[in-house]
């Protein structure tokens, strides 16, 4: 099956295996004006059915934006709307998020605590800085729903795709997170390919 669309750019992961407990994920930033897609998936389970989860942010105070500018090294960020995850509760540590940096990069990092509006990151802001008006978004954890789910039998390779829209971002120029808990008998993402559309 053809792509409905124009492919400007592709993205892809190679293998990746982590110990069971241990999660497998991969970070796919967006690119403003184009609209990410999973076009192929090869991912492996071992004795126990896994799930991969494309994650994106959903919602008020998940799709939020910075208040104030946060210098480089700082570790709070301020942000526009209560921050809350896509299933509509507080966000919370070790919710993942990912935020727009000054360079126009997108930093992927997980929270640390939160404050009213003011949040806490794990890792320090990079280099450069944010703006304020940057986009914040919080992805939260699998749980909060916001996620395409693909199911992976207990002992198979599964393959979604090749050449196909597997799953498709809701939201232009936004990256997905990608995430397989590994929970038990552990498994590995052997390769996915993501496609930037101009539509």
């Amino acid at each position: 099956m053809s792509i409905p669309a124009f492919v400007h750019a592709f993205k892809t992961f190679g293998y990746h295996a982590e110990t069971a407990g241990t999660v497998i994920d991969e970070e796919v930033p967006g690119r403003d004006g184009e609209r990410l897609a999973l076009v192929s998936a090869y991912v492996t389970a071992a004795a126990t059915a896994h799930t991969l989860y494309v994650m994106y942010a959903e919602g008020t105070g998940s799709r939020n934006t910075t208040s104030a500018v946060a210098a480089a090294a700082q570790k709070v960020i301020n942000v526009t709307d209560t921050p809350k995850s896509p299933a509509g509760a507080a966000a919370a540590a070790n919710d993942i998020v990912a935020y727009k940096t000054s360079a126009g990069n997108w930093f992927f990092d997980t929270i640390a605590s939160v404050a009213t509006k003011a949040i806490t990151m794990t890792t320090n802001v990079p280099t450069g800085g944010i703006d304020s008006g940057a986009q914040f978004l919080i992805f939260g954890i699998v749980g909060d729903g916001a996620n395409f789910p693909l199911a992976i039998p207990a002992s198979a390779q599964k393959i979604f795709g090749p050449g196909e829209l597997v799953v498709v971002h809701p939201y232009s120029g936004e990256p997905f997170y990608v995430s397989d808990t590994n929970a038990t008998n552990a498994g590995s993402i052997d390769n996915l390919v993501f496609a930037y559309l101009g539509k």
